[in-house]
């Protein structure tokens, strides 16, 4: 039964908790609606989400209206708004595919905060992940992009992702439910849907498990792709040294590293390079120095024996430092800060401006500067360290909100993400005696 293996998934993979307030995207199609009945015959306490990009006429208005009267069906709350999608392009030059979903997970986030919803669930199923699979396949994407859709990315979950298109269709028949269909999906020009009607059931005759298949295998390439970038981390780290707000690279070792083109491609990606410079960087290394390569974000250039990379905005540069727990130099923004006795700290403040640590596990001078490609912390609450770059996708940070972020580290550990969270490793646990508090104010963005 198609609920019993809904709750059995989200347990599994710790989706949501049963206490915790969802926030259902609902476009008025068969996968969104038969997931809002699923999470409402689970016991969830559940609203809807509607955004109406105006971009099919009529039936734009009509998907609105059926979401309306469908939460008035099942009884929860429902939030709609529609969006100008094609000024949202012009003004940041994006695709509309791009553009809409911004200005969706924007929505999103506003409507999570003003009504205290903890979860965004959407309703991608198996058969998307396999078609993201292949399409990812198709544009050449390496292995992170043939790992599929993952489950949850921060508070947005995806429930259905265990189900077929057709256990969903068999539930929504044998329920009765009704839906609205989008005409556009079953129009073979646009490339998803060509894999979705033209190759997934040739694949299916082949062999009729062939979704079950796929979705084992991409869980183990999800898998192989963590040990596989841990490998880069580990290389990286060797190889790239951070100093004064520029990184270093060691040629000679970089020139070991077999297969080399696919190596250049690991390391360097992050820092903005295409595929095509990542190649002409292996040309790079045979040459003279003053030669370079620069991408969207960074600059790399031949020096003697070394490669140097720095970002090419300017205040990548600027470096900050705390001397001690209670003073400090001049800093681009006010700071408070106090040395407590565990006992004197009545609570821990929420408040993300704000971080209490534990004073011993920190060595001084502490260091505030911007965040780089490459960066990693141990986010609270988590044991295993996670990249800055994946941090701020799930949290849905804008890119001014990136260049304005404020980085606090302690020699080569993050200790801060400033406005956002501190590092595990730095926690306050029963066993700290004294705690440093912090409180900043941050830069306000345009």
């Amino acid at each position: 039964m198609i609920l019993r293996d809904f709750n059995s998934f989200i347990r599994k993979r710790d989706l949501c908790r049963p206490d915790e307030r969802i926030l259902l995207a609902v476009s008025g199609g068969i996968d969104s609606v038969v997931m809002a009945h699923l999470f409402k015959e689970a016991g969830y306490f559940c609203a809807i989400a509607h955004c109406n990009f105006q971009l099919r006429g009529v039936d734009s208005e009509l998907d609105e209206g059926f979401v309306r009267s469908l939460a008035l069906y099942l009884e929860i709350p429902v939030y709609i708004k529609r969006f100008d999608v094609e000024a949202e392009m012009k003004e940041h030059g994006i695709s509309l595919q791009m553009a809409a979903r911004d200005l969706r997970y924007k929505w999103f986030e506003e409507l999570m905060t003003e009504h205290s919803m903890d979860r965004v669930a959407t309703a991608h199923n198996q058969n998307d992940a396999v078609e993201t699979f292949f399409l990812n396949l198709s544009r050449g994407s390496g292995i992170k992009g043939l790992k599929g859709i993952s489950s949850s990315r921060g508070r947005i979950i995806r429930p259905l992702l265990f189900a077929s298109r057709t256990q969903i269709e068999f539930y929504q028949k044998s329920q009765k439910i009704e839906f609205r269909e989008d005409s556009s999906n079953q129009e073979t020009k646009y490339q998803r849907n060509k894999i979705r009607h033209d190759v997934l059931p040739v694949m299916e005759q082949i062999n009729p498990g062939f979704m079950e298949v796929m979705e084992g295998n991409m869980e183990r390439l999800g898998e192989v792709f963590e040990i596989y970038d841990q490998s880069i981390q580990k290389i990286r780290d060797e190889l790239f040294k951070e100093k004064q707000g520029k990184i270093t690279i060691d040629i000679e070792k970089l020139r070991a590293l077999s297969p080399i083109r696919t190596w250049l491609y690991e390391l360097f990606s992050p820092f903005g390079f295409t595929p095509m410079q990542c190649e002409g960087i292996e040309k790079i290394l045979d040459a003279g120095p003053g030669r370079q390569s620069i991408s969207t974000t960074h600059r790399l250039f031949m020096d003697r024996d070394r490669m140097i990379l720095v970002p090419t905005g300017s205040k990548s540069f600027e470096r900050y430092y705390l001397d001690d727990p209670v003073k400090h130099s001049s800093l681009p923004f006010p700071m408070d800060m106090e040395v407590l006795e565990r006992a004197e700290l009545d609570s821990i403040p929420k408040d993300p401006n704000t971080a209490c640590l534990d004073l011993d596990e920190i060595l001084f001078p502490l260091i505030i500067r911007r965040w780089m490609h490459g960066d990693y912390f141990f986010p609270l609450g988590m044991e295993q360290n996670k990249k800055l770059s994946d941090f701020f996708v799930d949290e849905k940070v804008s890119v001014p909100e990136k260049e304005r972020t404020w980085i606090m580290a302690s020699g080569k550990k993050i200790v801060w993400i400033m406005g956002y969270r501190i590092d595990n490793r730095f926690r306050i646990t029963p066993s700290t005696s004294r705690v440093l508090r912090l409180h900043f104010q941050p830069e306000i963005g345009p």
